[in-house]
């Protein structure tokens, strides 16, 4: 069994606290947020007090997006393989600050690439250099747990962009989310390619339309959570660099080509069968092969770290897996590993209580995460 969410409403303990951190448009730091990291659009703030200025006022529109989950289908996601994806109820904020704010990087690209599509002095265009994304609830302290951030940021702020047309808490548009997409897209992939990474569009399809997803070559399938299988997010207690981690992949593929692409292909087919579970009309065969193709998919993905030679998969998951066989369940990385967050399954059959603390035993550090159905959504703002 796997919880659920809706819209977003008020921000909760577990998003983090107002004034943590904020993601800005203002000078940039020495590292950058649109990167996965702290630094160019996220600058610390003191601790929450009165509501201030700079934090938009009680009324006005503002736009969030949920984090996201990459479930298998890693890497070979970037080769036209399917993958699946869930979005989590880690929610960026968004909102207009009123007065440009800066040159941050992801936000300026933004600029740029509305300005191309709607012309210099639209609305939108504008409006990106007023817009500041509070982020806070994509970290655990100062680490940053993997959910997808830098592309939440970039479609909050370009679905807020976007909505500068209309004026007003009582004229909030309709969402264009195929404009969303191709624009916080290619926003995203441009940050992106500057360090010498290619995305594969999943991260912008989980927050754009939210849920649990089969997403290849920028289309996607909605699918169904089997209610048979209880999803358990846990932090690994490290942050991982994405964009450093898939440029290691693609050198080492270079030089073993046979090997690495022989560990792809698994995972490319364990992803299918994943997906394939959740398209299964009976809910005991779509729970067994859920956890089955999952298992598979670790395993495929213990393969590509031997054959490359990277420490993609942390001693931590590891255990996880082995304490979590008794259960009938299992334990893989999300994403591009290496840390950040990974996920257990059980059957919804077994105790969740127990396995959480099987996790905590083997060093793993449990999340409170639900999937989010609603994806980037507009609204006033009610703080």
């Amino acid at each position: 069994m796997i919880a659920t969410s809706g819209p977003a409403g008020p921000r909760s303990a577990a998003e983090g606290r107002r004034g943590d951190v904020i993601a800005t448009s203002g000078p940039a730091g020495p590292r950058s947020a649109a990167e996965g990291r702290r630094g160019d659009v996220i600058a610390r703030s003191g601790p929450a007090g009165p509501r201030s200025a700079a934090e938009g006022r009680r009324g006005d529109v503002i736009a969030t997006a949920p984090g996201k989950l990459i479930l298998a289908g890693e890497y070979a996601v970037l080769d036209g393989a399917p993958a699946l994806v869930v979005a989590v109820d880690r929610r960026v904020v968004a909102r207009r600050l009123g007065g440009p704010r800066g040159t941050a990087p992801l936000l300026v690209t933004l600029a740029d690439v509305l300005a191309e599509r709607l012309g210099p002095d639209h609305a939108a265009t504008r409006a990106a250099f007023e817009i500041a994304v509070d982020s806070s609830a994509m970290f655990a302290g100062e680490h940053k747990l993997g959910l997808g951030s830098s592309a939440a940021v970039t479609v909050a702020a370009t679905a807020l962009a976007l909505a500068a047309e209309h004026s007003g808490p009582d004229a909030i548009p309709v969402i264009d989310r195929a404009l969303v997409a191709e624009i916080a897209h290619e926003a995203h992939g441009r940050v992106q390619a500057r360090r010498g990474a290619t995305g594969s569009g999943t991260d912008i399809a989980a927050a754009v339309h939210g849920g649990v997803i089969e997403f290849r070559n920028r289309l996607l399938d909605r699918l169904s959570w089997p209610a048979g299988v209880t999803l358990l997010p846990f932090f690994t207690g490290a942050s991982a660099d994405t964009p450093s981690l898939v440029a290691r992949v693609a050198e080492a593929r270079a030089v073993h080509p046979v090997e690495v692409g022989a560990a792809l292909t698994s995972i490319a087919e364990t992803a299918r069968a994943a997906c394939q579970a959740c398209r299964a009309r009976s809910p005991a065969m779509a729970a067994t092969g859920l956890i089955s193709a999952l298992g598979l998919a670790a395993t495929a993905f213990d393969r590509l770290a031997q054959v490359t030679g990277i420490a993609l998969v942390p001693p931590c998951v590891t255990r996880a897996r082995a304490a979590l066989q008794p259960l009938g369940g299992t334990a893989k990385t999300t994403g591009a590993g290496g840390g950040d967050v990974a996920i257990a399954v059980i059957p919804a059959t077994e105790d969740a209580t127990r396995a959480r603390r099987l996790l905590i035993e083997v060093g793993c550090q449990p999340l409170e995460l639900k999937v989010d159905h609603a994806g980037v959504d507009l609204g006033p703002d009610v703080q």
